[in-house]
């Protein structure tokens, strides 16, 4: 690279950092009036009324006994069929929706869109809880209808 090339690029990157410094150096009284400045700017907006929200359709109930269990590691991958040479299809959320189907050592779950994956058994663990906000059960309440997805539901026991 020549001499003005590795110039320009040393003058850009210090103009870039010399505005970020000077933001940093900012008090938050200066930032709300620079705030203020452009809200006047560019005015007031009218986003019009609220829209109303349609009322989502209650999950579609699962035929046959589905559990909510946890896997053995984040990540766990997951199947086409019963067997580490099948195609991985994904990994495992944090619950997962178990049925009662296996096959040897391996235990089919139900992915999105009603879709269908394998996971070993051993790696099929009693559902636990990943977040502060959730209960002390999980359940499967079935699929959404409108994107597919397994719904899990946690009431308090």
């Amino acid at each position: 690279m020549s001499l003005m090339p590795k110039l320009a690029v040393a003058l850009l990157a210090t103009g870039v950092l010399a505005s970020a410094a000077q933001a940093q150096t900012m008090s938050p009284a200066e930032l709300d009036r620079l705030s203020a400045e452009r809200q006047a700017e560019i005015g007031p907006r009218d986003w019009g009324p609220p829209v109303a929200v349609a009322p989502e359709a209650p999950p579609v109930p699962l035929k046959g006994s589905v559990a909510c269990m946890s896997p053995r590691t984040e990540f766990e991958p997951v199947y086409a069929g019963p067997s580490r040479h099948a195609k991985k299809v994904g990994v495992a959320p944090p619950q997962i929706a178990v049925t009662g189907t296996t096959s040897g050592e391996w235990t089919r779950i139900i992915r999105g869109q009603g879709s269908y994956a394998w996971i070993p058994t051993a790696d099929v663990l009693p559902w636990h809880s990943t977040t502060a906000k959730a209960g002390t059960r999980c359940t499967v309440e079935g699929i959404r209808p409108s994107d597919g997805m397994v719904v899990f539901s946690y009431p308090d026991s």
